[in-house]
């Protein structure tokens, strides 16, 4: 029956699981980034026409300084490199396609800005000298003869004319005056000025030209077309495949609609069926309380009066006074007959309700209580209280009516349910604490597989690195200085060794990690004793909780005792109960401010070896000190404390030789050692030699 009951259930999860996967695949996850991409696409052209129109205005001499023009080339570099940075590196061949044409994007930026940087250079060069020669210019027109005068008009008519359209002829004729004007003698030193400038004008502005043109005819807009049909093309075939999904998705979507309709039209069914079950069951429970209330009357003064029972049966009358008391009564309450007979019943209840009677004198009122337990709170003579439980009746004698209450004392029921409840949460949290073991290991393997391949690569990757360091090293001294993946080879050359290092040695560390979790988390075996070093013991446990450690504390120390000599045991139950003692400790911290410490030591006696973890917390009172190693003894009920952790770890050293020991003063912390003798006689040992 179990079994058929859950298959529904589990037909509906997998049908949820079902879709779940195949919407998440039929989301297109591409969508964003390929809308990424080209939003980065479009300002990329954006900013190569703000580029290609400040550099037009640069030469036209309408731009007040070139800082625009360097903050669009920057801006155009980053946003090609963030481009290159997304696509690289890529599996799949669309996606190489894209990031080589991102590479081939990037390196034409790279060389457009170099140009526009010679472009800027020549260009400034050439307006100091356009304007150095239009000042010197007036200034010797407005001082010189009317023979120079018409001299310098007509090279001052050539030159502008050059500016407008640099002609290889104008050049020609404006050097002719030059060289005309430099014949003249003597030269001051305006005129001397006025012809370097001019020769300069008409030696640079060629340069600028072509240097202008070259900028303009670089394939940026074209390379971001190639990759924005590349692009287009990648994101087609993702949403077909997500089409796919989407049509999967519709199907199982109708199946699971088709069974849940079938599912609802069987639960219809039974529910009909229980209906008609019902009608029968009540028709024969009001059948029975009929038979009942003709027995009630007829039997109620001997169930009142009865003194056989070791419950309390007491009657009351309407107006709360007790009727009648019965020896278990006395036993219960500790009243005797005499005492109570006229009292007021509720003078027995630790929180009475001063109109309980009042409110029940209704006939309705009375008959629905005839049969409910109630549970209340009861004081004795002495005033204790304990836990009862009311089973309430009325009879009537005559025109009177009375009420029966049947009182049972459950303090040790109330008790038994309450440590068995506390079981079953234990029971609850030591089989989550096995699952966890079990998934621990399951995790460490899936986590080993992949650390491995990292820990092959990282070593290869060091290998190709040493063999490829001498054919950079060659370009470098041949070329100079060149980019490798986005920084100078300079700074690669000494920092890519140490970066495939760090990942080997991060591997290593976690293939570390990894091996401490699942020797930690492995069930304890029956394997002969081992010998071990207990330091290496504590590093293991601390290097487990360092994440805990980390969060709960800023202070903590060790301070291990160099060549103890070492222990015969279990090191794993040992290690186990180590982290018990460090979650403890640091659990009982109130801040992070305070700290907890670990050492180990060899006792003045030089027999035993000592490991000590101490904290700064709240402390133990010291009524509980005593108690700490009980089973389901805790101080941590609100935090989901077992109370079974020291217990097992107590249980755990014994079997050892060892035990453990405990000082704390409440508001200044605790201190737990954990003493172990150098020859230790096995608990299974000794209890035979007793």
């Amino acid at each position: 029956m179990t079994v058929i009951s859950w298959q529904p259930r589990l037909i509906v999860a997998g049908l949820l699981l079902a879709l779940t996967y195949l919407w998440l695949q039929s989301a297109s996850p591409e969508l964003e980034r390929r809308n990424r991409l080209q939003t980065t696409l479009r300002i990329i052209e954006l900013r190569d026409a703000e580029l290609m129109r400040d550099i037009l205005l640069a030469r036209a001499g309408l731009l007040a300084n070139y800082d625009a023009l360097t903050k669009a080339g920057q801006e155009l570099l980053r946003l090609s490199q963030s481009l290159q940075t997304e696509l690289q590196p890529a599996s799949a061949d669309p996606e190489k396609q894209m990031g080589n044409l991102a590479d081939q994007l990037t390196a034409t930026v790279q060389d457009s800005l170099v140009q526009i940087e010679y472009l800027k250079s020549d260009n400034a060069l050439l307006r100091n000298s356009v304007m150095s020669f239009d000042e010197i210019g007036k200034t010797l027109r407005n001082a010189a003869k009317p023979a120079d005068t018409a001299k310098l008009g007509n090279l001052w008519r050539l030159m502008f004319s050059f500016m407008d359209s640099p002609q290889p002829e104008l050049a020609n004729e404006i050097q002719q005056e030059l060289d005309r004007l430099a014949g003249l003698a003597p030269l001051t030193d305006d005129y001397r000025v006025l012809i370097a400038h001019g020769r300069l004008i008409i030696d640079v502005s060629p340069k600028v030209d072509t240097l202008l043109r070259q900028i303009i005819a670089h394939p940026i807009v074209s390379r971001v077309d190639d990759l924005q049909q590349a692009l287009r093309q990648y994101s087609d075939k993702v949403e077909k495949q997500a089409e796919i999904y989407r049509l999967s998705l519709y199907l199982v979507a109708v199946v699971l609609l088709v069974y849940l309709l079938y599912q609802f039209a069987l639960l219809r069914a039974n529910t009909l069926a229980l209906r008609r079950a019902h009608a029968n069951l009540q028709e024969e429970t009001n059948e029975r309380l009929q038979a009942e209330s003709w027995l009630r009357e007829s039997e109620a003064r001997l169930r009142a009066i009865t003194d056989s029972a070791h419950e309390a049966i007491i009657s009351v009358d309407m107006q709360g006074n007790v009727v009648s008391w019965n020896q278990g009564a006395q036993l219960m309450f500790g009243y005797a007959a005499n005492q109570m007979l006229g009292q007021p019943f509720q003078q027995l209840l630790a929180n009475p309700s001063p109109d309980f009677f009042e409110q029940h004198r209704d006939e309705r009122e009375i008959n629905r209580l005839n049969s409910p337990m109630l549970d209340s709170v009861a004081l004795r003579q002495d005033s204790s209280e304990f836990p009862v439980e009311l089973s309430l009746s009325t009879w009537t004698r005559g025109t009177e009516r009375y009420l029966t209450a049947i009182i049972r004392d459950i303090s040790a029921r109330k008790h038994l349910e309450e440590v068995a409840r506390q079981q079953e949460l234990q029971l609850i949290q030591a089989n989550k604490m096995t699952a966890l073991g079990t998934l621990v290991s399951g995790v460490a393997h899936e986590i080993n597989n992949p650390n491995q391949l990292i820990l092959f690569n990282a070593g290869l990757l060091a290998h190709i690195w040493s063999d490829a360091l001498d054919i950079l090293e060659d370009r470098y001294q041949a070329s100079g200085e060149f980019s490798l993946g986005g920084l100078p080879y300079s700074e690669m050359r000494s920092s890519a060794a140490v970066l495939i290092r760090d990942v080997k040695d991060g591997a290593k560390r976690i293939e570390r990690i990894v091996a401490e979790l699942k020797n930690y988390a492995r069930p304890p075996g029956s394997e002969a004793q081992v010998s071990f070093v207990i330091n290496e013991v504590v590093e293991r446990a601390v290097r487990l909780l360092k994440h805990l450690i980390d969060q709960k504390t800023l202070h903590f120390k060790t301070d291990f005792t160099e060549t103890l000599p070492m222990l015969r045991g279990d090191p794993q139950q040992v290690e186990q109960v180590l982290v018990n003692l460090l979650i403890n400790a640091l659990e009982a911290l109130p801040d992070p401010q305070k700290s907890v410490s670990v050492a180990t030591k060899l006792l003045d006696d030089g027999r035993q070896i000592c490991v000590e973890v101490r904290d700064e917390g709240i402390g133990i009172a010291t009524e509980h000190i005593e108690q700490l190693c009980d089973p389901f003894f805790t101080t941590k009920q609100a935090n989901g404390g077992t109370g079974l952790g020291l217990a097992i770890s107590a249980s755990l050293l014994r079997a050892q030789g060892g035990h453990l020991s405990f000082s704390s003063e409440p508001g200044q912390g605790t201190c737990a050692r954990v003493i172990f003798p150098l020859n230790p006689v096995p608990a299974m040992e000794a209890n035979h030699a007793m």
